[in-house]
């Protein structure tokens, strides 16, 4: 009789530890998801967003600057730097400034006008050219002549009342480009070349 109230009374406590068990575990299960995912949901809010642009390809290097023209010729020094000053001068840019030992000579600006409008009052363009003349001895015997012009136009939008700006002279039909200038001192040598033949 004292084994079956025994067995009993097992019987009645362990199903009451399981219904406490239950009791405890179900409930906090269901807190502990909401718990669980409440707390992700909120690191999500929290973590740095990262620009569109962190992804992408980083920005085009810059263009380097164009090369100055530069050509060479299969003379002395003094006769290109005789042929050179007599070329300018036909082509109407004066020499400013001129360093012969050095090989170095800039051009006087030269102005040039061009009518942007012609309805009343007319609007008149100005532009300017100067040019800076490198001339070099080369080790194979022959002269190298550089180029650089630098091209400016008249900006009436700067203050107080306007002021030069450079400019890119591609595209422009006005002055006269480097080319020019080696192919007029090209047909000068070429012509002292035939004098001295004679």
């Amino acid at each position: 009789m004292g084994d079956v109230k025994a067995a009993r009374i097992r019987r009645f406590e362990g199903t009451r530890f399981r219904q406490r068990s239950a009791h405890r575990i179900r409930p906090y299960g269901v807190v502990g998801w909401f718990f669980f995912w409440g707390w992700l949901f909120i690191l999500a809010l929290c973590l740095p967003i990262a620009p569109s642009g962190a992804a992408e390809s980083p920005p085009p290097p810059a263009p380097s600057a164009p090369a100055v023209p530069t050509q060479s010729f299969p003379a002395s020094f003094e006769l290109v730097w005789e042929k050179l000053l007599v070329t300018l001068t036909s082509l109407e840019l004066a020499p400013a400034t001129t360093d012969k030992e050095n090989g170095k000579l800039t051009t006087v600006p030269r102005r040039y006008f061009k009518i942007a409008s012609a309805k009343f009052p007319p609007i008149q363009d100005d532009y300017r050219d100067t040019y800076d003349v490198l001339v070099e001895k080369q080790p194979d015997k022959t002269v190298k002549v550089q180029i650089k012009r630098k091209f400016e136009f008249y900006d009436r939008t700067q203050p107080p009342m306007g002021g030069w700006a450079q400019a890119n002279p591609t595209g422009q039909k006005i002055g006269i480009n480097e080319d020019e200038i080696f192919s007029a001192l090209s047909l000068e040598l070429a012509a002292a070349a035939l004098q001295t033949t004679k």
